[in-house]
């Protein structure tokens, strides 16, 4: 049993590298999937926020109110930490938080500046999206940060904030946080791209590795001998692989509402929205891994290019830290994939409550790329042997 010759032992070693020789391609992967975790990952959590979009409610228009805009645009400009925007009433630039087009909204009330002369405490009032907690609690900090020791001109009055996540007993300005959505825990933030994330594996599943174990199988020639053509074979192996998507991401769906104690604020426009969500995600990732795999018969590729395509759609759609952290060109990648949508479509259903008009832009941008994703597999699937 435990009987064993050395050069017995090398000449199998030898023959399964010579394998590895034979699909050298295979090796690609193994070496460029550690590097790309590394570059994307870095890349993607914990940089630097920028160019977040607030609005700015001035009822005061006095000294303290001009300082308070003079240093708001200071971090637009040195830092370019903000996208600074003015609004008429407190109400309106609320709304526009609620609809997704602003992360922060401050607030400067009636008689701000004369409380700040007289040495009284001034609040300034910040209401944040709290559904992303990350981006909300770093508004909160450099605001508080941008008025400690501050000094309104003219006035002579000290102006002193305080640390996050309390407020400061000297006179001064006081950064009041208000959470506009209530509290919100972390893992409420993490649901749309748990839910992304179970649609990818879907994908992966049946639109990568079995079907090219099916083609490597020969089960795909029984399709050669009739009069179907590309788009009809894709077409019905993308309406079943999207019907496996729908039941599997449904019960993620309804697992993950309940574990993290998510309830559907819109009611059933809520639900048929997410529905609508999933199913455009679903068979855009589905197309999109038949493109890839359109050409392919060796049932070893898909599996080696799981975990690239894995941390290429989901680690930059922002599912886990803010998108607007990435640079540049790492934006650009975010930006062509649907998950990105997908995430924040799911993020402002689920935890805002938001309508039809708030999700559109995103539901458009995953029709058009799996329109695009159902042109590139008809035309690159080889239906012949």
């Amino acid at each position: 049993m435990f009987e064993f010759k050395l050069s017995r032992m090398l000449a199998v070693a030898e023959r399964d590298l010579r394998r590895f020789r034979r699909n050298s391609a295979f090796l690609v992967p193994m070496v460029m999937m550690p590097i790309v975790y590394l570059i994307i990952l870095g890349k993607s959590m914990g940089g630097d926020l920028h160019e977040l979009p607030m609005a700015l409610v001035d009822q005061d228009r006095g000294p303290a109110a001009v300082l308070v805009r003079d240093r708001l645009q200071t971090l637009v400009q040195g830092r370019d930490l903000f996208r600074l925007s003015s609004e008429p009433d407190p109400a309106t630039a609320v709304e526009r938080l609620r609809q997704g087009d602003y992360k922060a909204v401050v607030i400067l009330p009636p008689k701000f500046s004369e409380d700040v002369a007289r040495g009284d405490a001034a609040s300034l009032g910040v209401v944040v999206d709290n559904t992303d907690n990350t981006t909300a609690n770093v508004i909160e900090a450099e605001l508080r940060q941008a008025f400690t020791g501050a000094t309104t001109q003219g006035s002579g009055v000290a102006v002193e904030g305080s640390g996050a996540g309390t407020v400061a007993a000297a006179p001064g300005i006081h950064v009041e946080r208000v959470n506009i959505y209530g509290h919100k825990e972390f893992i409420q933030y993490l649901v749309p791209g748990v839910i992304a994330l179970a649609l990818f594996f879907v994908a992966m599943l049946a639109g990568g590795i079995i079907l090219v174990d099916d083609r490597a199988r020969g089960i795909h020639e029984g399709y050669f001998v009739t009069p179907l053509s590309a788009l009809d074979v894709i077409g019905g192996l993308t309406l079943s692989a999207v019907t496996l998507c729908m039941i599997i991401g449904t019960v993620v769906f309804v697992a993950s509402l309940l574990i993290a104690h998510i309830s559907l604020i819109g009611g059933f426009q809520t639900l048929a929205l997410s529905w609508l969500t999933m199913l455009l995600l679903g068979s855009g990732l589905i197309l999109f891994v038949f493109t890839l795999m359109a050409r392919v018969s060796n049932p070893l590729m898909p599996r080696a290019l799981f975990g690239i395509l894995n941390v290429v759609t989901f680690f930059p759609s922002g599912a886990l830290y803010p998108t607007e952290s990435y640079p540049g060109w790492l934006h650009a990648i975010s930006t062509v994939f649907p998950m990105r949508y997908a995430v924040h479509a799911l993020r402002g259903l689920l935890l805002k409550g938001v309508g039809f008009q708030a999700v559109l832009p995103d539901l458009l941008a995953m029709g058009v790329f799996g329109l695009i994703m159902l042109v590139l597999a008809g035309m690159l699937f080889k239906r012949t042997l």
